[in-house]
C-alpha cells in the first residue's frame, strides 16, 4: 500500500516537474523570439535610417544666391532685409537659386528693344506718352482665385477708367491665358507669345501680375509681382 502510495507521488511529482520544464522552455523561447525580433526591427531601422540619410544627403541641391539680373551675391547680402526686397526661390534639377527680388526697380531700354516693344503693342515709334502694361505670366497660388473675385474685376475697370482720363497708354498683356478666362472678357489683351516682354523685364515667374511704366526716353520704372494699382498710375501719370 505504501508503495503504490509512493508510486503515485512520484509520478505527481514528475508530471509536475515534466510541466515546470514544458514551461521554462517555453519560456526560454517565448524570450528568444522576442529577443530576436527586436534584434530584426532594429536592425531594419537602422537600415531605413542609413537609406534615408544617403538619400538626404544626396538629394540636397546646390544653392546659389542671386539678385534679379541674376548675378551670384554672396549669403550675406541675400540676407539683407529691406522694404523693397522679397526672397524667392526658383530650382532646377541640380541647384536651388535663392534669389533676393527688388520689388520696385528702375531701368533703361536699348532704341532697338524700345521699337521691339513699341512693334508688339502697336505703338507708334513717336510716341511721346507714357506707357504702362499690366503684365500676367500665367496663374500660380498668388492669382488663383483672381479670376472670381470681383474686387480684382472692379479694380481692373476703374483704372483703365482712370488711364484714359489721365491720357496714359494701358495695355493688359499675358504670357499664358490658362486662369484668365473671366478677365480676358472685361478688356483688351495682347499676347506675348514671342515672349519679348518677359524676356526683357521678367525672367524669373514673379507671384501674381506685374506691372512695367515706360517712359517716352525709354527709361523705365518696374513693379515685380504683386503690387499696389494705385501707384503704378501715380508714376504713369507724371
Amino acid at each position: 500500500m505504501k508503495l503504490n502510495k509512493v508510486k503515485n507521488l512520484n509520478s505527481q511529482f514528475f508530471g509536475f516537474e515534466c510541466i515546470e520544464n514544458r514551461r521554462n522552455s517555453s519560456a526560454v523561447f517565448l524570450i528568444f523570439g522576442v529577443h530576436y525580433k527586436l534584434n530584426t526591427m532594429i536592425k531594419t531601422l537602422i537600415i531605413a535610417l542609413i537609406v534615408c540619410a544617403s538619400q538626404l544627403f544626396f538629394s540636397q541641391k546646390k544653392e546659389i544666391y542671386i539678385n534679379d539680373n541674376f548675378q551670384e551675391i554672396s549669403k550675406h547680402e541675400y540676407n539683407k532685409h529691406g522694404e523693397n526686397y522679397r526672397f524667392q526661390n526658383v530650382e532646377t534639377d541640380s541647384v536651388l537659386y535663392k534669389v533676393r527680388v527688388e520689388h520696385e526697380g528702375s531701368g533703361k531700354l536699348t532704341v532697338s528693344n524700345f521699337n521691339n516693344l513699341k512693334t508688339l503693342l502697336n505703338i507708334s515709334e513717336n510716341n511721346t506718352k507714357n506707357i504702362a502694361i499690366h503684365y500676367y505670366q500665367g496663374l500660380d497660388k498668388c492669382n488663383q482665385h483672381s479670376d472670381t473675385n470681383q474686387y480684382v474685376i472692379n479694380d481692373i475697370k476703374t483704372y483703365i477708367r482712370k488711364f484714359k482720363n489721365s491720357g496714359s497708354n494701358l495695355y493688359f498683356v499675358y504670357r499664358e491665358k490658362n486662369g484668365l478666362k473671366n478677365r480676358l472678357k472685361k478688356t483688351n489683351w495682347i499676347a506675348d507669345t514671342s515672349g519679348t516682354i518677359e524676356n526683357l523685364f521678367f525672367r524669373i515667374k514673379y507671384p501674381c501680375d506685374s506691372a512695367i511704366v515706360i517712359f517716352p526716353d525709354g527709361s523705365f520704372k518696374i513693379f515685380r509681382g504683386e503690387h499696389i494699382w494705385e501707384k503704378v498710375f501715380n508714376t504713369a501719370k507724371k
